[in-house]
């Protein structure tokens, strides 16, 4: 059992160390109520080890009990883990916040708009038991840096929205069309931030200089392909029932893009799947199937930042559903295994730790590599990879290396882990055939 304890005590308090330097691990775990009685469970790194091993471990909370007695961490039933990770919920939410604060304060990286910092808002739903929507995560991402910069869980019924981000001066808010609302741009815009957002013809109600809406026939008619059409327009919102029109107005700059015949043909394609999965029986509007050959853009940034740059900042925007990809595929964010309100968001806040601090090393590590050589310009550095690899160093961080002769040593306890109940005649074979063999 001591081998095991020294193994499971060689990198921890390294980790221990990064996640202390953003909170007070123990002063929050007795605030938040995580840390009542401290029986098994005898301090909030502890508690903070348990909760890795069960969310992006991969374990059972059957498995983490076992785990944790073999490990000399802590003799605990099934039962118990549960019954404390659900009650660490609240306190796991405030290390992942102080994470993100200690993220947010990092002086932005020199990014394609000088003195700006683009931070990408979207949304991804994460599936509970049986395949049912059960969450959303909302995140803010920093795709220079290739960080997250603001997290918010919600239940499925959370609306996408810009005011679930707090924006400061400098911000560059880049966000698909279900971020184009006229009430949230405007207070973004109070707020000293600016925004690159992607709109339909129909989504935003636009007026050109004349206060008239914009004619997109004429200039959908005058763009060839590549090419790029800019106007000074103005953002109206309607209301409920138009009782806002005209009364809130703020200007703005419509950038509209010709795609290649192949990426216009992709977009009617996925148009059309819209309006199936919709079951409308109405048939799309000449005007809709013509606007998915065109990349069209709402942006709050000068004249003096040109159109060329604007859309390549948008180009940026697809980083963030890379990294929900990493999320849930390499962390495993997508395969929600519990039901319960409490014990998810443990486990998912869990989850959400350990990106952070993979975030934090891949930093350290990316400044440390050489950049790649000027011979291969096909290669590029692979976020997917870096993920990868401190995800399994720093795992091996949390459950340690335990040897065979360890488990072994720890069989009584792991007797009491390692049974279930017998739902099947054909699974009590197994112990009937042990007995008569004892007898």
């Amino acid at each position: 059992m001591q081998s095991a304890s020294s193994s499971l005590e060689a990198q921890w308090p390294d980790l221990v160390a990064a996640v202390s330097a953003a909170i007070d691990l123990e002063a929050t775990a007795r605030a938040s109520g995580a840390l009542v009685r401290r029986r098994a469970i005898r301090s909030a790194e502890m508690l903070l080890r348990l909760a890795l091993a069960y969310g992006p471990g991969g374990l059972s909370l059957r498995a983490a009990a076992a785990w944790a007695g073999a490990s000399g961490l802590a003799d605990l039933s099934d039962t118990a883990v549960m019954k404390r990770l659900r009650q660490a919920a609240p306190w796991l939410g405030e290390v992942a916040g102080a994470l993100l604060r200690r993220a947010a304060a990092v002086p932005p990286t020199p990014g394609p708009l000088p003195g700006r910092r683009l931070r990408v808002a979207d949304g991804s739903m994460i599936t509970g038991p049986g395949g049912a929507p059960k969450w959303r995560l909302h995140a803010a991402y920093d795709p220079v840096a290739a960080r997250l910069t603001g997290l918010e869980l919600t239940d499925e019924r959370g609306a996408e929205s810009f005011d679930r981000t707090d924006w400061r001066p400098g911000d560059v808010a880049l966000g698909d069309r279900c971020y184009a609302r006229p009430p949230a741009l405007r207070r973004m815009l109070a707020a000293g931030a600016d925004f690159i957002v992607r709109t339909g013809w129909t989504r935003l109600r636009l007026l050109d200089a004349n206060g008239a809406p914009v004619a997109w026939e004429r200039i959908f008619g005058d763009l060839a392909v590549g090419e790029v059409a800019e106007r000074a327009v103005s953002v109206d919102h309607s209301g409920k029932g138009g009782k806002s029109r005209g009364a809130a107005v703020f200007p703005a700059r419509l950038i509209v893009l010709r795609l290649a015949p192949e990426a216009a043909a992709r977009a009617a394609k996925a148009q059309h799947r819209r309006q199936s999965r919709c079951r409308s029986h109405r048939p799309l509007q000449p005007l809709t199937v013509r606007a998915t050959g065109y990349l069209m853009l709402v942006t709050s940034l000068p004249a003096a930042v040109p159109a060329s740059e604007v859309l390549e900042a948008y180009r940026l925007r697809w980083q963030v559903e890379l990294a929900f990809k990493r999320l849930k595929t390499l962390l495993g964010l997508g395969r929600l295994p519990a039901k319960g309100e409490a014990l998810a968001r443990s486990w998912l806040l869990a989850h959400l730790i350990l990106a952070l601090l993979i975030e934090d090393t891949s930093r350290q590590l990316l400044d440390s590599l050489p950049p790649p050589p000027a011979a291969a310009p096909r290669r590029c550095t692979s976020l997917w990879r870096v993920t990868q690899t401190l995800r399994d160093a720093l795992l091996v961080a949390v459950r340690g290396l335990l040897s065979v002769a360890a488990l072994l040593a720890a069989a009584a306890i792991l007797g009491q882990r390692l049974h279930e109940r017998c739902h099947r005649r054909r699974t009590s074979q197994f112990d009937e055939a042990r007995r008569h063999g004892h007898a």
